[in-house]
């Protein structure tokens, strides 16, 4: 309903904006351990349900979450995992009935399903040879880098 409804360059733009803050906040040593409750969790799912209906980055609050608490590395990937199957699978589902999916929208996923593979081996190779500080440098350079570039992607548009 959101994404139909609000401006998506404005969410997106937000979204990327408050995904770079708390990566910097985490880069700098921030954590919390008070916030490893069942209200925080309920809370995170919340916010991240939200920014999936607006702008479909619903992983990114769960992956600074993650880090936050000082989860285990293991445990973030395959909690994330997991995530990104149920809510692009959820997504999918009600944005066909939508109608914000067509043909055109199925034509572009095929190709990037038969790549998926090499991004998994890769990411794979990489995550049993890491550290645990790296894997977490990684991960928030990485939410930054695609924050980045949704910015980009906005100014370019207008």
């Amino acid at each position: 309903y959101l994404l139909k409804h609000l401006n998506p360059q404005t969410t997106h733009l937000s979204i990327c904006f408050l995904i770079i803050f708390f990566s910097i906040l985490l880069m700098r040593g921030y954590s919390n351990q008070n916030i490893n409750n069942n209200f925080a969790k309920i809370s995170t799912g919340f916010i991240a349900g939200t920014i999936n209906g607006l702008s479909l980055l619903g992983g990114m609050p769960v992956a600074l979450y993650l880090l936050v608490i000082n989860i285990q590395p293991a445990i973030i990937r395959g909690s994330l995992a997991a995530l990104f199957f149920l809510t692009d699978t959820y997504a999918f589902i009600l944005s066909y009935f939508a109608g914000i999916v067509d043909m055109v929208t199925i034509s572009r996923t095929v190709p990037l399903i038969l790549l998926l593979p090499i991004g998994y081996y890769i990411g794979d190779n990489f995550f049993t040879k890491a550290k645990e500080k790296t894997y977490r440098k990684a991960v928030l350079y990485f939410l930054i880098v695609v924050s980045f570039f949704g910015i980009f992607r906005i100014i370019d548009n207008f």
